[in-house]
């Protein structure tokens, strides 16, 4: 390496997350720059006398330290003179995007702007000042969160400069020198001072138990599972040399493999172990219980973070609400908005019962104004092959058919963020455009009339093992209707597809989609009964095949997802797009709001 040196002058812990200060510089009087890299636009780049020379017709041009460290709150501080625009750039990403900070003596102007793929990009903020020409600068900015400030100081004159601005979106990246235009610049030294934070968390379980168990993902008394944790690192900093330390904090479970190596987890990366960490249920554990765990993941440079999760025992859960909530919970989703959730007396399903829950009054009044809440499940493992019902009736506020103002969705979650499940029917409404309430536009819900309605939703393979599984009702602000009820609720407890002679409930085509209202992820329930080949096409409104979903049919409707991004893997932008279901005489269409 030249002169680019690197020293760690401290380490804080902070919570659970990990942040270095880190300190580097380069006083360029070994006279080498190899370990600097031309980012952005050409420019020439040389070192003499201990300083960097540069000149370019192009801008920006950058020099930028390879493998160079990526900062996200940082100050960044060159000596550097010259005649057009000359600089500092900053969180310069991968995809050479960030920030640069420059003044320009010849046009008597100074700015911070934005990079945008090595092109000059929007003005964030620019003063107008008389700038003397040929000498020397000292020039610094700082990057704390959003904020942004650009030092400038003569040397000779002792004059000063400031101006500020907001990055608008921040993200890190490396910091190293910057050009436009620019026929003679020159940088004595850069040193930079920042944080650079590093982080892990744990973002999907995989519990299979296909060795020791009976197959189904689910982790039940007398069964060991393989258990591959996924951890995605949310950091700016690798993690090297990666490691996970598993400990059950109870005494029911056994950790028998607690040691897995993770290698390197780049900045951003997703991804599972070398190998599996392995958990024993004794014959003796008590079923439909949840458990606590431990993992403490360590990396190079002293990070180190405990991962609290937890494991359920038990397959498939199911309720008549006869026996009050049991370790059912419900919520506002988001602050402010009213919850109406409870166990009612006022309907009920199920045979010689009396209660159900209710999202509504607690009396024989109407649900609430303004309303995004939902009842959730405990914690439980989903077998494969799994399929939910329930029984509904429902009494929500609608316009003309399929347009409606309230209604209720049902969703499942692992660990994050909360997806949509759809029917096998399909969804009865659709939420109407410009709607006050907490859905968007097109969200497909359950709403209007209907008396008490049993509803299946098969859930595919992929979700086997733990989740959880809430029915979520919003309103918007005007006009009011009965509510919702659910009754004699069933999750992977054996319920059937089959009619009693045996033959397939499903026996025309199908296809039923619905949108993650809190991502840009569509799923697709899809059936074409006496095909061998099928697929799903997405066009835009212009009739342009935008991506082709290749599936197999089985003997029920299937769950698939799609990413919302094009057969190249770019992600589409917003608009309205049509899903054709094909492999059947009778295509089946279906409208997508992005």
């Amino acid at each position: 390496m030249g002169g680019y040196m690197l020293r760690v002058v401290s380490l804080l812990l902070v919570l659970s997350s990990n942040i270095f200060a880190i300190s580097f510089n380069d006083d360029f009087n070994d006279n080498d720059i190899s370990d600097w890299e031309s980012r952005c636009a050409s420019g020439n780049w040389s070192v003499s006398n201990g300083v960097v020379h540069g000149n370019t017709n192009s801008s920006p041009a950058a020099l930028a330290p390879v493998d160079g460290i990526y900062f996200y709150n940082s100050t960044v501080t060159v000596e550097a003179s010259g005649v057009h625009a000359f600089g500092i750039i900053s969180r310069l990403t991968d995809e050479d995007s960030g920030i640069i900070a420059y003044i320009s003596p010849d046009a008597n102007v100074a700015k911070i702007r934005l990079v945008q793929n090595g092109q000059l990009g929007v003005t964030l903020a620019s003063l107008p000042a008389s700038f003397p020409s040929g000498v020397t600068y000292s020039l610094s900015l700082e990057c704390n969160q959003e904020s942004l400030t650009f030092n400038i100081t003569s040397v000779s004159t002792n004059q000063t400069w400031s101006l500020s601005a907001t990055d608008p979106n921040p993200l890190p990246g490396v910091s190293g020198l910057l050009m436009g235009d620019e026929s003679n610049a020159w940088w004595d030294w850069i040193e930079v001072d920042g944080t650079a934070f590093a982080n892990a968390e744990i973002t999907w379980l995989i519990t299979d138990d296909q060795s020791l168990g009976d197959g189904d993902f689910a982790l039940e008394p007398g069964e060991t599972i393989d258990l591959d944790i996924q951890l995605t690192n949310s950091g700016d900093q690798p993690l090297t040399n990666a490691f996970g330390i598993l400990q059950a904090l109870n005494s029911e479970l056994t950790v028998t493999q607690n040691y897995v190596s993770y290698g390197t987890i780049s900045s951003g990366e997703t991804q599972y172990g070398l190998s599996t960490f392995a958990v024993l249920a004794p014959l003796a554990t008590p079923a439909d219980e949840v458990y606590d765990m431990r993992l403490t993941l360590m990396a190079d440079g002293g990070f180190q973070k405990q991962l609290l999760f937890s494991l359920p025992v038990g397959c498939g859960i199911e309720t008549d609400v006869e026996e009050g909530q049991d370790d059912w919970t419900w919520e506002s989703v988001g602050s402010g908005w009213a919850d109406d959730w409870h166990v009612s007396s006022e309907k009920n399903y199920t045979t010689g019962g009396q209660y159900s829950f209710k999202c509504g009054s607690t009396g024989t009044g109407d649900y609430s104004n303004h309303h995004f809440a939902s009842l959730s499940t405990p914690l439980f493992n989903l077998p494969l092959g799994s399929s939910l019902s329930f029984w509904m009736w429902i009494d929500a506020q609608t316009l003309d058919l399929p347009e409606a103002l309230d209604g209720g969705i049902v969703q499942y979650r692992r660990i994050g963020d909360w997806i949509d499940l759809n029917p096998v029917s399909g969804y009865t409404h659709e939420i109407t455009t410009g709607s006050t309430g907490p859905f968007p536009d097109g969200t497909e819900v359950f709403s209007g009339t209907e008396m008490w309605t049993q509803y299946s939703i098969l859930l595919p393979d992929s979700l086997a093992g733990p989740g959880q599984v809430r029915f979520v009702f919003g309103s918007d602000d005007s006009g009011t209707r009965e509510g919702w009820y659910l009754d004699d609720i069933n999750l992977g407890m054996g319920t059937s597809t089959e009619k009693p002679d045996g033959a397939s409930l499903f026996t025309s085509p199908l296809l039923a989609v619905s949108r993650n209202p809190f991502s840009s992820s569509v799923s697709f329930t899809c059936f074409t009964p006496g095909t061998e080949n099928s697929c799903i096409e997405i066009f835009d409104i212009n009739g342009r095949l935008v991506r082709s979903i290749e599936f197999t049919p089985q003997d029920a409707p299937q769950t698939l997802f799609w990413d919302g991004t094009d057969s190249s893997g770019t992600t589409i932008p917003s608009g309205v797009y049509l899903a054709r279901l094909q492999g059947s005489n009778l295509p089946r269409v279906k409208l997508i709001k992005i």
